[in-house]
């Protein structure tokens, strides 16, 4: 009881700070799951009723990805997305309980919650709310302290060179909050179909995204800004993964 209570001063303490800092920042909260050997259909049987049960509006909703490449192949990742701290003050004992009871006897390891804040600067095709598609690519960097300014440049501007040429694909930034490193980045790009050139960048023929960006931005501009970028990771791709749409264990909204 003690370690919980401590974890949940932790948590609130982040975000409060956090939210002072910010007041309309916006969260993402992902929790990973990886079921028992021989309890996947369990596993998802439960997480599917518990879903069904407590996750129905768009205000509760949840959505489950499983996890198709790395060391973490199977398991599960489930986001509950754009939240402001309000959430955070919400009563979720109940659910949290028929979790614990239901639930947690199938899964063999978990990660506990992460709060992630988006950045919407450097964040582009994620300013709607939208059904999610059926490929995730995530890419996990820890970046050394002093140097969010260099890993955060390129990110930015390839947003604004994204939104000149009305670029159709989609790209993300997070920053972890709580749970764990908090100097630890997240980039996230969804995608249909594997053939991702149906995303019309709209370059001008024979026109690459290094010539685009340097042209925007001055030349010798990328290779500047994305070595000081690479100059900053500490730790590189620590976690990346392609993951799939479980619409079956996620809310279903209209």
């Amino acid at each position: 009881m003690k370690k919980i209570i401590i974890l949940l001063f932790t948590i609130i303490f982040s975000i409060s700070l956090n939210s002072q800092r910010n007041p309309n920042a916006e969260y993402w909260i992902s929790f990973n799951y990886q079921p028992q050997k021989g309890m996947v259909q369990k596993f998802e049987k439960a997480v599917a009723d518990k879903t069904k049960k407590y996750n129905t509006t768009e205000e509760t909703a949840i959505f489950a990805f499983q996890i198709m490449t790395g060391s973490s192949q199977g398991s599960y990742q489930r986001w509950m997305v754009r939240k402001d701290v309000s959430y955070f003050d919400q009563d979720t004992s109940d659910e949290l309980k028929y979790w614990n009871e239901n639930v947690d006897p199938y899964i063999a390891n978990k990660s506990g919650q992460r709060i992630w804040q988006i950045n919407k600067s450097a964040s582009h095709g994620w300013d709607e709310p939208r059904s999610p598609l059926k490929y995730y690519t995530q890419q996990v960097y820890v970046v050394k302290r002093g140097h969010n300014g260099d890993f955060m440049t390129p990110q930015r501007r390839l947003k604004q060179l994204f939104s000149d040429i009305e670029y159709s694909g989609n790209r993300a930034v997070f920053k972890l909050v709580s749970g764990g490193n908090n100097q630890t980045f997240m980039i996230i790009s969804g995608f249909d179909n594997h053939d991702r050139t149906s995303s019309s960048n709209n370059l001008p023929e024979g026109t690459n995204w290094q010539d685009a960006y340097n042209t925007k931005f001055g030349e010798n501009a990328w290779s500047e800004d994305w070595g000081a970028q690479n100059d900053a990771i500490e730790m590189w791709g620590s976690n990346s993964v392609k993951m799939q749409f479980r619409p079956d264990l996620s809310t279903e909204l209209n």
